[in-house]
């Protein structure tokens, strides 16, 4: 074998060297862990609890800002629908109430009966009813949602001022379409409407759009800060929808009582129910606008500016007060401490009631 020359010698011993120092750095690199296959982790169902917000969370586009509850994305992506429903005893049990993600029940002229607006974006309702008319306080609470307003006609001056709005109105006189009459009640009971004709209606019209809506505040965990006892809230409003809630603590939610009778749904025969329970104390003034034959006159429930309100939830109640500035502006709710105030997760029923009502909650 022929002998490599000493000048070269250093210079083999070098190449020896650099291999053996790659050799060790490489070592264990032959065989990489694999890298894990992605799975797809499937959605919560429509009716489960978004985790609480954090301060860090980002927006989640399956979240129903209205009840803090996962929904599907596409049916968020729509505007809000309000629907102004009659509560006259001989027209109960109205039908589609227990699909509705929120409920405003406030006292008619006269001091009689309530009327309800129910509020729908997360579900619709096959068949919702009877529709009746708007009074102001619908001025109030549709820009807030910049929902579709649909009802059966109003007053001549609340109508033009609706007319001057930019409000998205759906009266019956004037857009017949999406509404149908059903025999067998007198003339307050007859009208109703369904989720998917008010859908298709406002598609077709060019007036179906998203709605950024900043919603409220949720949390699955009871309150803590200054509550009491709220097992039973009794609201008097006239004799003839006198409100009773009553908790239920096995399904954690309000089951809901007028005048003594359980409160139905027509379309599945169930009571309704609810998560929350709002008590939105509110300066009701006197107008001049004539709303019946009597001459009874619409009253003016100020929604704007900051008063009292209680929450109650989990058969709890929390003081604080709600606060709203600007017209398109959804109501804000505070404790006591100045907090947002904790809804618990699913729907609510707002009882507006005049400031000096003495509203029972044990």
């Amino acid at each position: 074998m022929p002998r490599i020359p000493a000048r070269l010698a250093w210079f083999v011993e070098l190449l020896v060297a650099i291999f053996l120092v790659i050799s060790s750095m490489t070592a264990g690199c032959d065989n990489p862990t694999p890298t894990p296959t992605p799975t797809k982790t499937p959605l919560p169902s429509a009716t489960a609890t978004a985790p609480p917000a954090t301060a860090t969370s980002l927006p989640r586009n399956d979240v129903n800002p209205l009840t803090g509850l996962i929904a599907d994305p596409a049916l968020l992506q729509r505007r809000p629908i309000h629907v102004r429903i009659g509560n006259d005893p001989e027209i109960r049990p109205q039908s589609g109430l227990e699909k509705a993600d929120l409920v405003f029940e406030d006292v008619m002229e006269g001091w009689w009966v309530t009327r309800l607006t129910a509020v729908y974006l997360g579900q619709d309702p096959d068949k919702v009813g009877p529709v009746r008319s708007v009074r102001l306080v619908n001025l109030e609470l549709a820009p807030q949602f910049d929902a579709a307003m649909a009802h059966s006609g109003a007053s001549d001056r609340i109508r033009w001022t609706i007319s001057q709005s930019t409000i998205t109105d759906l009266d019956e006189y004037f857009h017949p379409t999406p509404y149908f009459t059903v025999e067998g009640k007198d003339w307050r009971g007859r009208l109703f409407t369904s989720g998917d004709r008010l859908r298709k209606y406002l598609s077709d019209k060019g007036k179906e759009k998203a709605v950024p809506l900043k919603g409220f505040t949720f949390s699955p965990q009871a309150p803590t800060i200054s509550a009491g006892p709220a097992m039973t809230v009794t609201v008097p409003y006239p004799t003839s929808s006198v409100v009773n809630w009553r908790y239920d603590a096995s399904a954690k939610a309000y089951v809901r009582f007028v005048n003594g009778d359980p409160h139905l749904d027509a379309n599945s025969n169930q009571q309704l129910s609810v998560a929350n329970v709002v008590i939105l104390y509110a300066e009701h003034r006197k107008t001049d606008i004539v709303e019946d034959s009597l001459g009874n006159t619409a009253i003016d429930i100020v929604l704007r500016g900051q008063n009292r309100v209680q929450l109650c939830r989990d058969g709890l109640v929390v003081q604080g007060t709600w606060k709203r500035e600007a017209l398109e502006q959804l109501f804000q709710f505070f404790d006591q401490e100045d907090q947002p105030l904790l809804f618990r997760p699913g729907k609510t029923w707002f009882e507006i009631v005049p400031t000096d009502m003495a509203v029972e909650i044990r």
